[in-house]
């Protein structure tokens, strides 16, 4: 503790920030006036036992006291979680007491126009959805608040979706939009959920693999209520997604970057070689329109361009797995 004259100065200078007289300052304390003015003065410290009631009532922390010296970063970043705190209650109740006025309003103009309540339903969902992304349920949980946000706002959107449905009474559409929804919710939340398990390292694998899957229900979801060719579109969704889940895995792999990057450019050029030729079929195209003449551009442009990208990629892999393999030779030389 410092010097007795600069506590007492130090106490002094506080005790008169509140608006406290040595009296009241002592009676709070329950100690006598004398007391207080000693301090003060510098002839004697308080007893230990009064150090926490002093810092109470002077509205300082203990190490301010001890030191008799204003903890300025202290005080600032108290300043500054009181002002998050305001912020934070600002942006939860603002929100939330529009949403109530504006649900109520609906709710008597549905009663007063149609004497019952039919279109309320939609504002109703809808302001869920709304409030489930701002200000979030999330401010009702302590942990696992993006769990809680994913979840609450797709179900508010699917329970949005499903009352437009009905009140259009047209159901057909619903499960193929929350099929949808899901999808973009499983590229964008599932490797975040998966960031920080054991199953990190195959995060984009199973968020592709999941996404594909999804496409597959969705096709045959939709060819329930509206006809067209299944196989085939179930095929060009393979070739779409068949590279990207490929060179993901290889990626995941143990290895030389190189030789990792070399083997995905030449899964690429295979199956985009392989993706033409079988989508030709598929829909009965000329065999010829992919012809490779360089000599006759204009009857055989489709058949030069897709022979010219098919060579450069795998020119470039190439490249690649000759630096990778370099590389590996290299290093184990040394």
């Amino acid at each position: 503790m410092t010097d007795k004259k600069t506590f007492g100065s130090f106490i002094k200078a506080k005790r008169m920030e509140k608006n406290y007289s040595q009296k009241e300052l002592a009676e709070l304390l329950f100690v006598t006036e004398g007391a207080v003015s000693k301090w003060e003065r510098g002839v004697s410290y308080p007893d230990i036992t009064l150090i926490s009631d002093i810092c109470k009532f002077l509205d300082i922390s203990e190490h301010e006291l001890i030191t008799s010296s204003t903890d300025t970063e202290t005080r600032k970043m108290r300043r500054e979680a009181h002002n998050f705190r305001v912020i934070r209650g600002t942006w939860f109740w603002v929100p939330t007491i529009s949403y109530l006025a504006a649900l109520l309003t609906c709710f008597i103009c549905n009663i007063a126009v149609n004497h019952t309540l039919s279109w309320f339903f939609i504002v109703l969902t809808a302001l869920l959805c709304a409030y489930s992304f701002v200000p979030t349920f999330t401010s009702f949980f302590k942990t696992k608040k993006l769990l809680v946000f994913s979840a609450t706002t797709y179900l508010s959107i699917c329970l949005l979706l499903f009352t437009c449905a009905v009140y259009t009474s047209n159901l057909s559409w619903f499960v193929n939009a929350c099929i949808g929804t899901l999808m973009g919710y499983v590229l964008v939340f599932v490797p975040v959920f998966l960031s920080k398990s054991k199953l990190s390292r195959y995060k984009f694998v199973i968020s592709f693999t999941s996404t594909f899957l999804l496409t597959i229900l969705l096709l045959v979801n939709v060819r329930t209520w509206h006809s067209f060719a299944l196989l085939p579109a179930i095929l060009i969704t393979c070739y779409a997604f068949a590279p990207v889940i490929l060179c993901t895995i290889i990626c995941t792999l143990r290895g030389d970057s190189f030789i990792k990057t070399g083997i995905c450019i030449f899964v690429c050029s295979v199956t985009y070689y392989f993706t033409n030729h079988i989508i030709n079929k598929l829909f009965g195209l000329n065999e010829n329109h992919y012809e490779v003449d360089f000599n006759n551009w204009k009857q055989c442009v489709n058949g030069n361009v897709h022979f010219i990208c098919i060579t450069s990629l795998l020119f470039i892999g190439i490249v690649f797995l000759i630096i990778g393999i370099c590389r590996i030779s290299i290093n184990k030389r040394q």
